[in-house]
């Protein structure tokens, strides 16, 4: 549970602090494949806080928490929400649906954008073309196409895996108790609930095109579950942040075009 030395991060001066879009990190440190990933040290901090300072660089979102559980094992994270000025929520370990839900009721966010804190490498410029079709399209979800999206045709340009950005309006998130075959379902995503029933809610995905058709690239996974994956980012992060902090990620496969073997590093074990 959290410690009552901590500072409280959730207090008064916050309540009335509302936000038309609210970037919620969705961590914990008990990971089973790579314990405390989210912490792991890249050129002197912690993975999690080159994430928080990424998407810090969008222009139209702001406010920033980390949604963590309840649980002594993530504490560091709250700790580090602190140090970094940043919001954070403490909720169920299993049931990360309620857990987001709660944190933008928490914080008065109206639309969740919902990044995973293993995916270091997502940008804030990214985050504001979903933004972009998001609004465009006045839908209930949009997000980056990826192949794990089985309802997307073949001929849809798709993202890589790995720099995922979910978009949702908090009132939709609330609907997850109508669908709980889908609560603390491992083999599903916590708000699978909206894209899988496009029926019943409207769908839309930015493409791996124009700007971002560099990335269309379905194949690879940034995602680090993995020691590997994690000595990817490493050396990703060694080569390019001390020129830029924020480099982008065209930047980053800029960088893979003449150091290729880096590939090898990415997936499963």
């Amino acid at each position: 549970m959290k410690s009552k030395k901590m500072k409280d991060i959730t207090n008064e001066e916050h309540k009335d602090n509302s936000a038309l879009y609210g970037i919620i990190i969705v961590a914990r440190l008990s990971s089973s494949r790579l314990p405390q990933k989210n912490i792991m040290p890249l050129v002197g901090k912690p993975m999690i806080e080159h994430l928080i300072d990424r998407v810090g660089q969008s222009k139209k979102s702001p406010k920033i928490i980390i949604a963590t559980s309840d649980e002594k094992s993530d504490d560091q994270l709250e700790e580090l929400a602190n140090k970094k000025g940043i919001l954070c929520y403490r909720g169920s370990l299993n049931n990360v649906m309620q857990r987001i839900v709660s944190a933008a009721q928490k914080f008065n966010v109206k639309n969740i954008i919902e990044i995973l804190g293993d995916n270091p490498l997502v940008h804030g410029n990214l985050i504001d073309d979903v933004i972009d079709v998001f609004e465009r399209e006045r839908c209930d979800y949009a997000a980056t196409a990826t192949k794990e999206y089985d309802q997307i045709p073949k001929s849809v340009a798709k993202f890589s895996v790995g720099v995922r950005v979910q978009i949702y309006p908090t009132r939709i998130g609330e609907k997850f108790h109508n669908f709980p075959e889908y609560i603390n379902n491992e083999e599903k995503h916590p708000c699978s609930f909206i894209f899988d029933n496009s029926d019943k809610f409207s769908v839309h995905f930015l493409e791996a095109d124009n700007n971002w058709k560099f990335l269309n690239k379905p194949d690879l996974n940034f995602a680090v579950n993995y020691p590997k994956n994690f000595k990817f980012v490493k050396n990703i992060f060694e080569a390019l942040y001390t020129q830029n902090p924020y480099f982008s990620i065209s930047d980053m496969f800029r960088y893979l075009e003449t150091n290729q073997e880096l590939y090898e590093l990415l997936g499963p074990e």
